[in-house]
């Protein structure tokens, strides 16, 4: 069995690669096969002499396109991607802090799984309606909120090359059509991505939030892969460009109003306007 990992690591993102290598290698899947197909714009990572990474090449995006274009990335070394029985993309700031198996994080064929997701720890116990989908009917990641039933991470994903490269040509395409339209999904790739578990929900096998746990948040399940805080390593306003004007107090309360009465109201309609969600 050989498993291909991918990461993205440009620009000031580099500073995460020596850790998460350590990590991944001693506690993710121990004993399996890895490779680790790194894309960076750094002339050198640590370790790249190392026979388990493959160094690629890739420029860095400006904000959001450098999560927008996350699965271009990943088709661009397609060819070699395909020789991996499986594959799984992992965010720059991972560790794997506890050890992980097969069992553990492979899809399950005799389920009917192929791809694999990990549910989103802010998100695990809140009602449909106010999961953060993305609700603009213009957007291919759009969903109604009579819609969906779980909210998963965009952090940490996989499955069988075959099928996980089906998602990248699925995602990218949809994300090329948005842009094409002038629409950006709300949370980029992973609006995108809740929108397919949606849509096809036996495909997906959906892993607890302990496999993608924040480093700030307390959580109740175990942590196998804990997403340590940008903010202490990089400058992550500058690169999102976060400038924006501060919200004045009545607006703030506003939009929390919103936030928590309006979505009852919104799922009535697309209740009594019988809103599905199909396979594109």
């Amino acid at each position: 069995m050989r498993v291909g990992i991918l990461y993205i690591c440009t620009g000031a993102y580099t500073v995460f690669w020596p850790d998460f290598f350590q990590s991944f290698q001693q506690n993710f899947l121990p004993g399996v096969e890895k490779t680790y197909y790194v894309f960076t714009d750094a002339e050198h990572i640590d370790h790249d002499d190392d026979p388990a990474v493959r160094r690629i090449y890739q420029k860095a995006y400006d904000w959001p396109y450098s999560t927008l274009k996350r699965f271009a990335v990943f088709l661009s070394a397609e060819e070699e991607l395909r020789g991996c029985d499986y594959l799984y993309f992992a965010n720059a700031n991972l560790l794997c802090t506890q050890t992980i198996t097969p069992a553990d994080v492979l899809p399950r064929p005799e389920k009917g799984e192929d791809l694999v997701v990990a549910c989103h720890l802010s998100y695990w116990h809140k009602k449909p309606i106010f999961l953060p989908y993305d609700r603009n009917p213009r957007c291919r990641a759009y969903m109604p909120y009579n819609a969906g039933q779980i909210y998963v991470a965009g952090g940490f994903n996989g499955g069988t090359a075959q099928a996980f490269l089906w998602l990248c040509h699925t995602l990218n395409d949809r994300t090329e059509a948005d842009l094409a339209d002038g629409v950006i999904a709300q949370w980029h790739d992973e609006s995108q991505l809740n929108r397919l578990v949606a849509e096809q929900p036996r495909r997906f096998r959906v892993l607890d939030p302990g496999y993608c746990t924040p480093e700030d948040l307390d959580s109740p399940f175990e942590t196998h892969l804990l997403i340590r805080q940008k903010s202490k390593w990089i400058n992550v306003g500058a690169i999102k460009h976060n400038q924006g004007p501060r919200r004045s107090f009545v607006r703030r309360k506003w939009e929390a109003a919103c936030e928590n009465y309006l979505p009852y109201l919104l799922c009535a309609r697309d209740t009594l306007l019988d809103k599905k969600v199909e396979s594109r």
